[in-house]
């Protein structure tokens, strides 16, 4: 009997992180598809309207959700949820920056870098010191990030800088995550999205030129600024489910996936040739940020909008 039961029980959990690795699949597809959109958008309009319909996109969606399950999505009292929206609006106005001007594959890898500021910030936020193998780890990945940025700076090209701020951001934003683990996740994307689509057009508004309205009468553009909200929504969504049933060392490898796809799409479309001293690079900071996710010094809550790009 005990035998059965531990059969099932097995089973029933390997099913689970199956379906876990698919909405990773999905998630991670999803995330490099809309990488690749924006990168292909910078010739067409002004960055900060891509991340202006990315978020609207995201907000109407989440909250349509929320009220069909029944959920208030609007939550104002909480200034720790207005704290983490703000800073997440950085972290993805940031990202879509370095998205226009790098390879969305050097934009993906250095963004994966979160865990490793969530390892060196737990210490003063959470009191979590992490032992010495996580120093090692935070050691590799961070000479990771030098190795990938190098070339990059060299050329006088600091969007490379502004990708590692998005990540520093992001690392921010999961701490605030985990101390915010007793809302639905819809409130805290409802809110997350509703304040980077006002900060964004704030910056349309006052601090940057309007976008030439004459750029976007093309079915081309229309398309893929809709698949950039769309598909940044779906990635968003499938990396939550991903994280909500599978164990973290299995779910960490949604990164490598992210990075997967955005490596193809630079090699196919554009050609980008990748150099030895980024290669390795990528190897060293996805390596790193798997023991991390597999180690039990980073303990996030699984209820979590963990993916911002």
């Amino acid at each position: 009997m005990n035998k059965a039961i531990q059969y099932i029980q097995a089973h029933i959990l390997e099913e689970t992180e199956n379906t876990a690795l698919f909405y990773m699949v999905i998630g991670g597809f999803s995330f490099a598809t809309m990488g690749a959109m924006t990168h292909a958008l910078g010739q067409y309009t002004d960055w900060v309207l891509i991340v202006v319909i990315r978020m609207f996109t995201t907000f109407v969606l989440t909250v349509s959700a929320a009220f069909k399950s029944g959920i208030n999505p609007f939550l104002f009292t909480r200034p720790l949820l207005w704290f983490r929206s703000i800073i997440g609006s950085g972290a993805m106005l940031a990202t879509f920056y370095a998205l226009i001007h790098l390879p969305i594959s050097d934009v993906s890898v250095i963004t994966e870098t979160r865990p490793i500021w969530v390892a060196l910030l737990a210490g003063f936020v959470l009191g979590e010191t992490p032992g010495r193998s996580i120093w090692f780890s935070i050691f590799l990945g961070i000479v990771g990030v030098i190795l990938i940025e190098n070339p990059h700076i060299a050329q006088k090209n600091y969007a490379a800088l502004i990708a590692l701020l998005a990540s520093i951001l992001g690392s921010i934003v999961m701490i605030c995550l985990r101390k915010l683990r007793d809302l639905d996740p819809k409130v805290i994307v409802t809110q997350f999205s509703g304040t980077a689509t006002l900060v964004g057009i704030i910056l349309l508004l006052f601090f940057r030129d309007l976008p030439n309205i004459q750029t976007l009468y093309s079915w081309k553009v229309i398309l893929m600024l809709a698949g950039v909200g769309i598909f940044g929504t779906f990635g968003q969504l499938s990396m939550t489910k991903a994280f909500s049933l599978g164990q973290a060392p299995t779910v960490s490898t949604a990164g490598l996936l992210k990075v997967g796809f955005s490596a193809m799409y630079d090699l196919v479309i554009w050609g980008y040739v990748f150099q030895f001293s980024s290669a390795l690079g990528m190897i060293l900071i996805l390596g790193s940020t798997a023991w991390l996710f597999g180690s039990n010094a980073i303990r996030l809550g699984r209820k979590s909008d963990e993916s911002q790009d």
